[in-house]
């Protein structure tokens, strides 16, 4: 898959193209029933399929107090997600104020028309672009006739009786229902990052445990909790099962946040390698023990629950 800036796609789309517009965050199950129906098109049509997407979530950029933890992918991983959905072409535009300030029909018009010779629109069920404040959209269907741009729009993905969307990810994950999650996602949900030296109370405990730095600190935090995960190793050791910690130590009085990740019937040091964790389901809350010996009997209870569930489960994917 290549990833063109505006300026470099006008040659690639001069035969035309069929485009779709949106963030694509998480590659969600509804985004590829979007991408399915944007390679039907474009294979009917003979036209350049191309996704549209942006540098940074509009939502960074258009609301203040945004959460700090907000993406469900990266540009990195949307990327990946992308080319596996067989998408070859990415246009990914820098989200500025000068873009957000475009209505709808001045973004089609100059950019999707103007730029990229767009002869065929895909829509998903709920999907708008171009700014709020001068939402012109429902004009887009007339202008799309006058330029000769058909229109096709998705039906929704449902899941539970409700529409698949990133905002109801974002909301399961953070509830800690990451099952749910993974059920919308197509995937479990994925966070990865450095093996940094701890404070070993988990090897102390007969339960060693990687203390990770999360590398990317935008995406969005579970709900703090014990889960059970799969965890692929830096040489490309996948599919290895165990559980983590999300959240504070209150037994040992620790309040500040850690993530710590046990694995299953695994020696050796892990030290400075990059963990990928796939968060299977949600064991319990976090709490505080009354004692050692309680904490221990609790994490016995905790690993027994999560190789059950692993083992039914399907997940191991790499980051």
């Amino acid at each position: 898959m290549n990833i063109y800036k505006l300026e470099d796609i006008k040659e690639l789309t001069a035969s035309g193209s069929v485009v779709t517009v949106g963030m694509f965050d998480g590659v969600h199950v509804g985004h590829r029933h979007i991408l399915s129906l944007l390679g039907r098109v474009a294979a009917e049509k003979g036209l350049r399929p191309v996704v549209v997407t942006f540098d940074r979530h509009p939502r960074q950029v258009l609301t203040e107090g945004v959460a700090t933890h907000f993406r469900i992918t990266t540009n990195e991983e949307r990327s990946r997600l992308l080319s596996q959905c067989g998408v070859d072409t990415v246009v990914e535009l820098p989200f500025t104020p000068q873009l957000a300030g475009m209505s709808a029909c001045e973004f089609f018009e100059q950019v999707l028309v103007g730029q990229m010779n767009a002869r065929a629109l895909v829509l998903g069920f709920d999907n708008m672009f171009g700014s709020r404040g001068r939402n012109d959209f429902d004009r887009l269907p007339a202008l799309a006739e006058e330029k000769g741009v058909s229109i096709h729009v998705d039906k929704a993905v449902f899941y539970h009786g409700s529409e698949v969307s990133s905002t109801r990810i974002r909301k399961a994950l953070e509830h800690g229902q990451t099952d749910r999650a993974a059920s919308m996602l197509g995937r479990g949900y994925v966070m990865w990052g450095t093996v940094e030296k701890g404070r070993q109370l988990g090897r102390l405990l007969g339960f060693p445990t990687a203390n990770v730095s999360l590398a990317d600190t935008s995406k969005v935090w579970p709900a703090d909790g014990v889960y059970a995960v799969w965890v692929t190793l830096s040489d490309g050791t996948a599919g290895l099962k165990g559980m983590a910690n999300f959240g504070a130590q209150p037994t040992f009085g620790l309040d500040k946040p850690v993530f710590e990740v046990n694995i299953f019937d695994f020696e050796g040091d892990l030290y400075d390698s990059v963990l990928t964790v796939e968060f299977g389901p949600r064991l319990r809350d976090i709490c505080r023990f009354e004692s050692v010996p309680v904490l221990v009997e609790q994490l016995n209870a905790d690993r027994a629950a999560a190789r059950k569930l692993l083992s039914r489960s399907k997940g191991g994917n790499k980051k």
